[in-house]
C-alpha cells in the first residue's frame, strides 16, 4: 500500500509540473506572437502611411517642376493639379507618382524595420542558383491558377452588372502610350512593383509569422495582399495567387522565386500595352499563354502537392489562438479596417 501511494504522490507532481511547464510554454509563445504581430500590424500601418504621405510630396515635386517656383501651401498645389486635368489623368503622371511612392516608402519601412525592431529578412532574401529554375517550374502553375480564377471573377462581376450592382474594378490602362510611358511602366508594373509587393506582402509577413506557423504566414500574407488591391475581382485573383506565391516562398524558404514569377506575370499582363505602342503582334501574346496554360495545369497535377506544409512549425498554442493573437493585434485590427475602408468607398461611388 505505501508503494501504491508513493507512485501516486510522484504522477500527481509530474502532472502538475507538466501543466506549469505547459502553461509557462504558451505564456511565452502568446507573447512572442504578439511582439512580431504588433512589428507586421505596425510595419503595414508605417507602409500604407508613407505611400500617403510620398504622394502629398509627390504633389509637391510636380507642381515646382511644372511652376518653376516652391510653395508650402498644399491648398495651392492641390488647386493648381486639380486644374490640370490631362496631366493627372495621364499615364505617365500616375506610373511615376507610384513608382516616388513606393520605392521611397519601402526604403523608410526596411529602415524602421531593421533598426528600430530588429527584424532580419537576409534568410528570406539570400538568393540561389536553384531558385531560377524553381520560378520556371511554379510560373506556368500560377499563371494558370491566375487565369481560372479570374475567369470565375468575371462571371461574379457580369452576374452582379446584370442585378444592377455594378463591382469595381481597377483600370491599369495606358492613356496615350508612348515610349516614355511603356519604358515607366516597365519600372513600375514589371520590375519595381513586384519587388516592393513580394518583400511587403511575402517578405515581411512570412519572416515575422512563419516562426509560428507556416500556414498561419501564408494565409496571412495572402489575405492581407489581397485585400490591399482595394477591390473584389483584383482581391479575390491575388488571394488565390497569393496562397500558392506563399507556399512557394515557404517550400524555397525565399521570395526571389516568388518576385521571378511575379515580374514574369506582369510582363505578360502589360504585352498588350506594349503591342500597341510598337506594334507587336498578338498572335504571339496568345500562343505563348496557351503554352504556358497546358503547362500550368501539367504542373498543377504533377507537382502541386509538393508545395504541402506536412510539417508544420511545432507550437504549443492552437491553431485558433494563434489566428486570434494575429488578427485581434489593435496594429492588425486598425490596418484591416482601413483597407475594408476602401472596399466600401469602391463600392460606394461606384454606385451612386
Amino acid at each position: 500500500m505505501q508503494f501504491y501511494n508513493y507512485n501516486n504522490m510522484n504522477n500527481g507532481s509530474f502532472q502538475n509540473q507538466y501543466d506549469y511547464d505547459l502553461f509557462a510554454a504558451r505564456k511565452s509563445e502568446k507573447r512572442a506572437l504578439w511582439i512580431n504581430a504588433s512589428k507586421l500590424g505596425a510595419l503595414l500601418l508605417i507602409y500604407s502611411m508613407l505611400n500617403n504621405l510620398m504622394i502629398s510630396l509627390y504633389y509637391y515635386i510636380v507642381y515646382a517642376y511644372e511652376n518653376h517656383s516652391v510653395t508650402l501651401s498644399y491648398a495651392k498645389v492641390i488647386a493648381y493639379l486639380q486644374g490640370q486635368k490631362e496631366l493627372i489623368s495621364s499615364s505617365l503622371f500616375i506610373m511615376l507618382g507610384n513608382l516616388f511612392c513606393v520605392v521611397l516608402s519601402l526604403l523608410i519601412t526596411v529602415l524602421i524595420a531593421c533598426l528600430a525592431m530588429k527584424v532580419n529578412f537576409s534568410q528570406m532574401l539570400k538568393p540561389e542558383k536553384k531558385h531560377i529554375k524553381q520560378a520556371a517550374v511554379w510560373f506556368p502553375a500560377c499563371m494558370a491558377i491566375n487565369s481560372a480564377v479570374s475567369v470565375i471573377v468575371s462571371f461574379f462581376t457580369a452576374f452582379m452588372g446584370e442585378m444592377g450592382i455594378t463591382v469595381p474594378e481597377s483600370d491599369m490602362s495606358l492613356s496615350k502610350p508612348g515610349a516614355l510611358v511603356v519604358t515607366v511602366q516597365v519600372l513600375y508594373v514589371i520590375i519595381i512593383g513586384p519587388i516592393v509587393e513580394e518583400f511587403i506582402y511575402r517578405g515581411i509577413i512570412l519572416t515575422l509569422l512563419k516562426p509560428f506557423g507556416k500556414w498561419l504566414a501564408v494565409f496571412t500574407s495572402a489575405l492581407i495582399f489581397g485585400l490591399m488591391h482595394g477591390n473584389v475581382p483584383q482581391a479575390v485573383s491575388a488571394f488565390a495567387g497569393a496562397i500558392v506565391f506563399g507556399l512557394i516562398a515557404v517550400k524555397c524558404n525565399s521570395i526571389i522565386p516568388t518576385i521571378i514569377i511575379h515580374i514574369a506575370n506582369n510582363f505578360f499582363a502589360s504585352y498588350p500595352d506594349f503591342s500597341q505602342v510598337y506594334d507587336l503582334p498578338m498572335w504571339i501574346y496568345y500562343g505563348i499563354m496557351i503554352i504556358f496554360m497546358l503547362a500550368g495545369v501539367y504542373v498543377i497535377f504533377t507537382k502541386i502537392s509538393e508545395l504541402k506544409i506536412t510539417k508544420d512549425t511545432p507550437s504549443v498554442l492552437t491553431s485558433g489562438q494563434r489566428y486570434r493573437i494575429v488578427f485581434t493585434n489593435v496594429f492588425m485590427i486598425i490596418y484591416l479596417a482601413l483597407i475594408l475602408l476602401t472596399f466600401v468607398r469602391s463600392f460606394y461611388y461606384a454606385n451612386m
